[in-house]
């Protein structure tokens, strides 16, 4: 694709590196930067804009006399509503503000927003004369003011794809800095810009991955030792920890970071894979009890902790069998939830527990020596003897995989000289050839998805193709099969992306597609930015956290691998629970860990996407819940309604805490302002239907507040009372009243097609990484109409935009 605005600020930042070159490693950083610097560096490139349609001829007469008739009392004379003003407004669209506005227009009147109910309604053959004339210039407008983006890896991306691509499971995307999002994605090519310091960074992070890529002498010795947490509570038996069948019993649950039933008494070894196996049993319970694992270094605040999962112990003995890649001098320990954070005394032995048994460790383990990532990046090659001509071969397959196409001779004979510079001022062939690696992982080749574009283009390559395909399903590199299509030049034709579509949606790699795509169409990814208050959500624990991301996560792909009705986001008689998710809503019956498919009862407030707790939590605070944020929420990611921000110098609505006045009073009162009820009609009923949620998800009748007494200030003592009762019932700004969440959602299906397009544009924009503009609707209509056609399933869905022809335009 072409260069956007943002290539002159990307040059300006990347000729600052010049003077800021970090002293060990300055020829290859200079290396590197100049390829980003060209961005046009690989053959047959092109900075070009995309192929637009010509622009049509001016608006007629009947533009402005509807707008005259129908529109200037409020936005001309000197009345600028919403600071518009109709008969300043050019119709000449030039710029992005202009199209920006034309497009609002466009919009409120086509959706009967404007003119408001108060005024005279248009003759509908009015309105549809007055549409007809803008849309073909508001289509032509996008086009050719449309800037098209080279579109950089982001963070998953890349580690995603130098994971995939040398045969590593290292994480390298806490070496790259936080990607920025654009149209509520930050996989969009406008947010990702690069700078000198972005580089770097990227330097860095190739040479981690090609050291745990490439391994040196001898396969390390698999050891295989047992560590008995018991050696570690001796002294605090019986009182504090118990013994049951040479089992180590804990009685309590720890919600910090540090448990004593752990193998630290002897740790790994090295880092690399190891394999930890446990006998486990509950002590006094017949119920099954869920601990949790985690491994640790314990290197002060410098610990690196890995949270293992959580698993159930049950009556009846059982081994636990885990594998994971740790660090040296690491070892595992043992949480168990649900049971008291304290007791003095437990040598009665009558406690519920769980009885850990002696843990054996084995490791590293290697499925074979040199490991895969060695033999796919070097082959058969020495290190300590290799040659220029040895490098060759290395680099073309290196490149090729890279670059996700055939290596050009020119890419190979630039990098292999870097290694020939390198060898010639006396580096190792080792030395060289790295250099030459890290150049390729730093290429704009490589970090960027690269679209060659010309006006005669109509379609995208079929290499290019597997690379948007693999994006957007697996936030990955393409594989070897697709490649092989590509080369083929048959992966456009319809029959064979169909099927490949249909691999990679089997293939357990779309699961990153599921966690990149939820993680920010639902905020996901912010699940942590809030704590609920613990003196009033008690039962707020990490499994339960853990649970609502799994719910929500599970709930995607179950639509995703049986092809279910996408009206399953805003309703569904079934709900993706475990045992601990279940008892957060009250379903009983429901046993495990795992999330699976649970029927809900009749009538349940639960099902759909709105009411699982993990959206009810990143879109309230720790102590209180807004409707505003709530249903702006909504708004804009359930309905694809732009919610503008609020006016100046307007207050915002802060929960009373005191419990003397409500949200919805407060409400009121600000929706007195005619500026504010403009948006506020709209945004409040949804928030409204949320309200019988809690910070944490949990349905509620009244709210909760922390109560201290004035003469227990000083202690900070008090109790948890309640704080009014909750009003979930509303109007919308349509007129439709609803009691509560139940009747809300029944209105949302009554509207399923507005959830549609707005998914589908989600969606889209997620697949293109870009924003969709005027000139997409077709494309979008086409994609709607294609999925309704075909029953709506989200499988469905995702073929059909696979299959639009916005998926394989320039």
């Amino acid at each position: 694709m072409g260069i956007t605005q943002q290539s002159n600020t990307r040059n300006r930042s990347v000729r600052g590196l010049f003077v800021r070159f970090p002293s060990r490693r300055p020829l290859l950083l200079a290396f590197v930067v100049v390829g980003v610097v060209l961005l046009g560096c690989w053959p047959g490139a092109e900075v070009r804009s995309a192929p637009v349609a010509a622009e049509p001829a001016g608006v007629g007469p009947e533009v402005r006399e509807f707008l005259s008739k129908h529109c200037y009392d409020c936005h001309a004379n000197g009345a600028k509503k919403g600071g518009l003003d109709l008969e300043k407004l050019s119709t000449e669209m030039t710029d992005r503000p202009l199209v920006a506005n034309w497009t609002r227009i466009f919009d409120r009147v086509s959706q009967g927003q404007m003119p408001p109910a108060t005024e005279p309604k248009p003759a509908a053959k009015d309105t549809a004369s007055f549409l007809a004339a803008i849309e073909p210039r508001l289509k032509a407008a996008d086009k050719r003011l449309r800037e098209t983006v080279h579109r950089r890896l982001n963070r998953e991306g890349y580690q995603n794809t130098v994971r995939d691509l040398l045969g590593i499971d290292t994480e390298l995307k806490h070496l790259l800095p936080e990607d920025q999002q654009a149209g509520g994605f930050d996989n969009n090519g406008e947010a990702l810009a690069i700078s000198a310091e972005l580089m770097g960074q990227y330097l860095r992070a190739a040479e981690a991955a090609i050291d745990a890529a490439i391994v040196h002498g001898d396969r390390p010795k698999t050891v295989t030792f047992t560590v008995d947490p018991m050696n570690e509570i001796k002294k605090d038996i019986p009182r504090f920890f118990g013994l049951d069948d040479g089992r180590s019993v804990i009685y309590t649950t720890d919600k910090g970071n540090y448990s004593k039933i752990a193998t630290r008494e002897k740790r790994t070894p090295v880092a690399g894979r190891y394999r930890f196996r446990f006998p486990v049993a509950t002590h006094a319970s017949a119920e099954p009890i869920v601990f949790n694992a985690r491994v640790s270094d314990f290197d002060g605040l410098a610990a690196t902790n890995i949270d293992l999962g959580y698993f159930e112990a049950e009556a009846k003995p059982k081994t636990v069998e885990i594998e994971a890649v740790v660090g040296a001098r690491s070892a595992i320990q043992f949480f168990v939830l649900d049971l008291p954070t304290w007791l003095n005394d437990v040598s009665s032995g009558k406690f519920p527990g769980v009885g850990f048994g002696p843990v054996e460790i084995t490791g590293p383990l290697y499925a074979q020596w040199p490991p895969e990532s060695h033999k796919r990046l070097l082959g058969d090659v020495d290190l300590k003897t290799g040659k220029l001509e040895d490098a060759e071969p290395i680099l073309r397959r290196f490149i090729a995989r890279a670059f996700r196409q055939p290596a050009a001779e020119e890419e190979v004979a630039r990098y292999l000289s870097l290694v020939k510079g390198r060898l010639a001022a006396g580096r190792s062939f080792e030395a060289s050839l790295r250099s030459g690696l890290a150049a390729v992982l730093c290429s704009p080749n490589f970090l960027f998805l690269r679209e060659n574009i010309s006006e005669a283009k109509t379609r995208i390559s079929d290499y290019e193709l597997a690379s948007r395909l693999s994006y957007f399903l697996w936030s990955s590199m393409p594989d070897a099969e697709l490649l092989e299509c590509a080369r083929q030049g048959t992966l456009h034709e319809p029959a064979v992306l169909r099927a490949q579509v249909e691999r990679m949606l089997k293939d357990p790699r779309r699961d990153r597609f599921v966690s990149d795509f939820t993680g920010q169409w639902l905020r996901l990814r912010q699940i942590d930015a809030t704590t609920p208050d613990p003196k009033v959500y008690t039962e707020f624990d990490d499994f339960l956290k853990f649970s609502m991301i799994e719910e929500s996560q599970g709930f995607f792909r179950t639509l995703l691998e049986e092809d279910l009705s996408i009206r399953n986001f805003l309703d569904s008689d079934f709900a993706m629970l475990n045992r601990r998710l279940a008892k957060h809503y009250g379903v009983e019956g429901v046993r495990g860990v795992k999330v699976h498919k649970v029927p809900l009862p009749k009538d349940c407030v639960r099902g759909g996407v709105l009411t699982q707790a993990a959206v009810l939590k990143v879109t309230a605070n720790g102590t209180t819940t807004s409707p505003v944020l709530r249903g702006v929420w909504v708004l804009e990611n359930f309905l694809g309604q732009v919610v503008p921000p609020p006016p100046p110098n307007v207050g915002s609505i802060e929960p009373d805490t005191r419990g003397a006045t409500t949200v919805r009073e407060q409400l009121a009162k600000h929706r007195t302002a005619a500026s504010c009820n403009v948006c506020h009609q709209h945004i409040d009923p949804p928030g409204f239907a949320l309200e019988s949620f809690d910070p944490t998800g949990g349905f509620r009748k009244q709210y909760l507040r922390y109560y201290v007494e004035p003469k227990n200030a000083d202690k900070g003592w008090g109790k948890v009372i309640t704080a009014g009762n909750v009003d979930p019932s509303g109007q919308l700004a349509t007129g439709e009243k609803f009691a509560d969440v139940r009747e809300f959602k029944r209105l949302l299906l009554q509207n399923e097609d507005r959830f549609a397009h707005c998914l589908t544009e989600k969606l889209m924009t997620f697949a293109l990484g870009r924003e969709l503009g005027f000139s997409d609707r077709d494309y979008v209509d086409g994609v709607l109409k294609s999925s309704a056609a075909n029953g709506r399933g989200l499988r469905t869905l995702v073929h059909a935009i696979v299959e639009s022809p916005a998926f394989v335009a320039p």
